[in-house]
């Protein structure tokens, strides 16, 4: 801390001023002896300790009162990132005054005094010279370079700031904030706003100094929700500061002081937001202005919506399930949670009772009849305080077909003797009291149940033929087949090798997000798939096919318990899958590089060799198994668990194809449309002067670009700052001439999607700042007053003459009825009335009766005695 008005601080001085009334009037007492003093020695003494006593507390108290009263007409300010304590200045300075007020009462003691006196002024040089630094440093920290500035408006976005605090709104508080912070600015100063969110959004992306154009900005703001990333949110406004031509540099957050989004732990990227902080003219301020929480909170939200399915068709029906949460602090009461599909509701779920901190999961089923996107909403009817994450919404593609394109590396004349044979069969399952046909018995192996064709067990569902359109062609073929985008994953089957432009164009199939399975059987040529690169020069195949291993006595087993990978789930739930009972005879072992973070492993043999591998390459996914997927090398075929595990394969493959409607703020939304005729993907190049149209969740009505592509068109759109539902709509002259779905017409839904963990209202701690403090220069205040102060190039800080004052009136009744006291058991200024004899007389009286006595003897004088 420091003196605003040090000057001042000269009248100090004054503290003199009872010391020198109290040696004044000192009185020396007159020695008078007399007969009695031997027997009041011992009160005396005692009488003495007990007046020094008192006159030690009088005068320290006087002292302190004309000290705290200098003290607080000095003005002493504390500022928000005080290098010296408060308790370092003021206490010696009031201490110091005290050892001059003792110093006076114990005068006639030379030892005593000096060394009181001499304790005082050090205290004094203490808290004069410790304060004179830190106005020194307040001022070069908060001075300005040119005197003027370039600042920045975060304003936190997040659905917490919508939650009502003594009856308003924190956003609103926000919104007032900055406009106060916009009319105190200097005229040259240069402002920015963006909005914070899931992702920043620039309401104002560069720093002007228009204050009426800022001003209008601000008047129709309105939260975005979701959490606020606060790196990102601060790397946007170094961005926008970056624009600035102020020397000065300052950003303001404003905020509720939710730890959501901090990202404290990752020094990283606080690491890398300290970069380009630093990369600024001058080290940017960044003040952080937190608002006050609720104390409690009633609040239901909607976590995740999962689908049983990657893939869904109007096949069969689907499992929905929604979590739903208690992020609030209360108890909350049975509710109920409703499913809507396309708005309309379909079904309704009771929900008990939560206890804060808790969630429960309610399921659902739902059969789509119609193909195309649908709007999938999960709503927990609850009346809290925080309305925002009470629905939760998905957009759901749903398919007719799904065109796959397998290609047979070993064709055989025999029944079920191709490597695709029993793949094909798998993807369009017979019904069981169909005629199937029959294969030769005459070398089967009776432990191995060769002697089954797949047929689609009561759980599939027989309609997974409608689905599912497998094409078959042998790999002689493939080399026609020109656009590979209108499947949704290729398999090879035992694929020796492939022509290289063939090759090529498959692997940017898959880095378009196609997929690619690869079923690796003797015919598999493992120099060809080691060398088999995309155009960036990345591996196709997940794994390098080092050896076959052949057991034959001792066939290998899944080991269900390693079957980690989403397309296996179902053969490791044990209780429902026979999966256990496969014996492989016959297997590649594949050799993968864990080290690589775009390859993994999705199970293994009992044997501990992969069974499947997987690679991420560009936007697909290629798999790869151990083993051919037909009756020689094991009996899965004839297992109930084959068709469901192919089925798992083909949809966790073609899932990348479809188009993504549910996309994180931030990502792109991005929809690719075909080409009707070579005459519009020769006309592609003029649509891009198009735009396209998306309304956000508010209504407001926004642009996607166009720009063609080899096969069409693509729309994208990167403004997904603001969690919830989208609708894309495609001009007129676009849908007529590329295949453009049906729902575009009217809006094409997709989603944004929001953060649940929103609702959990946990404030930002000390410790929390003190990670992102390491990197950068944060000072969190809790006042507009002190955000002016700061931006306008003054010191933030707290005023502390209230409370000198205060204690100063306290001092002075302390004072006063001490003083009273002590005159009161000291009997002064009391005047005692003396009696001699039974009654009291005045004087004349007194003189009178005294004459009387006096001449009585002269009159006696002639009787006997006399001479």
């Amino acid at each position: 801390m420091y003196f605003f008005n040090w000057p001042i601080l000269v009248g100090l001085v004054a503290v003199a001023i009872p010391i020198i009334i109290h040696l004044l009037n000192r009185q020396r007492a007159t020695i008078v002896d007399w007969g009695a003093m031997r027997f009041l020695l011992d009160s005396l003494t005692m009488r003495r300790r007990r007046i020094l006593l008192e006159e030690i507390i009088l005068m320290a108290l006087r002292c302190l009162a004309l000290a705290l009263l200098v003290l607080a007409m000095a003005e002493p300010i504390l500022p928000n990132r005080s290098s010296i304590p408060w308790a370092a200045v003021l206490p010696a300075l009031l201490v110091a005054s005290i050892l001059a007020g003792v110093a006076a009462a114990v005068w006639s003691s030379r030892k005593t005094r000096w060394a009181l006196l001499a304790a005082a002024g050090l205290l004094v040089l203490f808290a004069l010279g410790t304060s004179g630094l830190e106005a020194a440093f307040q001022e070069k920290q908060w001075s300005l370079a040119g005197g003027e500035r370039d600042v920045t408006i975060l304003i936190d976005g997040s659905g917490s700031m919508a939650v009502p605090v003594d009856g308003r709104k924190n956003f609103d508080r926000a919104v007032e904030e900055a406009r106060a912070i916009i009319e105190a600015c200097r005229p040259a100063d240069a402002i920015s706003i963006l909005l914070a969110g899931p992702v920043p959004r620039p309401i104002i992306p560069n720093p002007i100094t228009d204050r009426e154009e800022l001003l209008q900005a601000l008047h129709d703001l309105e939260p975005t929700g979701g959490s606020m990333r606060v790196v990102d949110a601060l790397s946007a406004a170094a961005a926008s500061l970056a624009e600035g031509g102020n020397p000065a540099k300052n950003i303001v957050l404003l905020t509720d002081g939710q730890n959501v989004g901090w990202d404290g732990r990752n020094d990283a990227r606080w690491k890398f937001l300290a970069s380009g902080l630093a990369a600024l003219p001058s080290m940017p301020q960044v003040l952080c202005r937190t608002f006050r929480l609720p104390a409690t909170l009633r609040n239901a939200a909607v976590g995740d919506i999962r689908f049983s399915r990657k893939v869904v068709g109007t096949d069969r029906s689907v499992g929905i399930e929604a979590a739903i949460l208690n992020t609030g602090t209360r108890m909350l009461e049975p509710a109920s949670v409703e499913l809507l599909i396309d708005g309309a509701g379909t079904a309704r779920q009771d929900l008990g009772e939560l206890a804060p901190g808790t969630s429960q999961t309610v399921h659902f089923d739902h059969r789509f009849l119609e193909a195309g996107p649908h709007l999938v909403t999960v709503h927990v009817l609850s009346d809290d305080e925080l309305p925002l994450d009470n629905r939760a919404e998905r957009v759901l593609p749903v398919i007719d077909r799904l065109p796959v394109l397998v290609v047979e590396g070993e064709a055989s004349s025999e029944p079920l003797g191709g490597a695709a044979a029993f793949i094909e069969i798998a993807l369009a399952p017979v019904d069981e009291s169909a005629e199937t046909p029959s294969s030769p018995t005459d070398n089967a192996d009776p432990e191995a149940e060769m002697d089954d064709v797949p047929v689609a067990d009561e759980s599939a569902e027989t309609a997974l033929g409608n689905l599912v359109e497998p094409r078959v062609i042998p790999v002689a073929d493939l080399a026609r087949e020109s656009d590979f985008s209108r499947y949704g994953l290729v398999i090879l089957a035992n694929v020796a090798t492939l022509p290289a432009e063939t090759a090529d164009r498959l692997a940017l199939y898959v880095s378009a997000g196609g997929g690619l399975l690869i079923v690796a059987g003797d015919h598999l040529v493992p120099a060809f798939y080691d060398a088999w690169r995309t155009a960036t020069g990345r591996p196709v195949a997940p794994a390098r096919a080092a050896e076959r291993r052949v057991m034959p006595d001792a066939p290998a087993h899944l080991g269900l318990k390693t079957l980690s990978h989403p397309a296996l789930a179902l053969l490791a739930d044990a209780p429902h899958s026979d999966a256990e009972r496969g014996l492989i005879k016959t297997y590649w072992v594949l050799a993968v590089d864990e080290k690589d973070p775009a390859v993994r492993v999705g199970g293994r043999f009992d044997t501990g060799d992969p069974v499947l591998a997987e690679r991420k390459v560009g936007e697909g996914y290629v798999l790869m198994t151990a083993l051919a997927l037909d009756r020689r090398e094991s009996n899965l075929p004839s297992l109930k668990c084959f068709v469901p595990l192919v089925h798992e394969l083909a949809y966790y493959l073609a899932a990348p194809a479809l188009v993504q409607t549910n996309v994180r703020p931030g990502s792109e939304f991005v929809m690719e449309f075909a080409a009707g005729s070579p005459v519009a993907l020769a006309q592609a190049e003029q649509f891009a002067d198009l735009s396209a149209e998306v309304t956000g969740p508010r209504g407001q009505r926004l642009l996607a670009d166009l720009a063609p592509t080899a096969a069409g068109l693509r729309v994208t759109f990167p403004q997904t700052y603001e969690p919830g539902l989208y609708r894309l709509t495609v001009p007129r002259p676009v849908r007529d001439a590329f295949a453009v779905p049906a729902s575009a017409e009217t809006g094409f839904p997709f989603v944004v999607l929001g953060d649940a963990e929103e609702g959990r209202l946990v404030p930002l701690t000390d410790a929390d700042l003190a990670a992102a403090v390491k990197h950068v220069n944060l000072l969190r205040v809790e006042s507009t007053d002190h955000v002016i102060e700061a931006v306008t190039g003054e010191v933030p800080h707290d005023e502390l003459a209230r409370f000198l004052i205060l204690a100063l009136v306290v001092g002075l009744l302390v004072e006063v009825g001490l003083t009273r006291w002590i005159a009161t058991q000291r009997r002064l200024h009391r005047v005692e009335t003396v009696s001699f004899g039974s009654e009291a007389v005045d004087a004349d009286t007194f003189r009178a009766r005294a004459k009387r006595m006096l001449a009585t003897p002269d009159a006696d004088s002639e009787g006997p005695y006399a001479p």
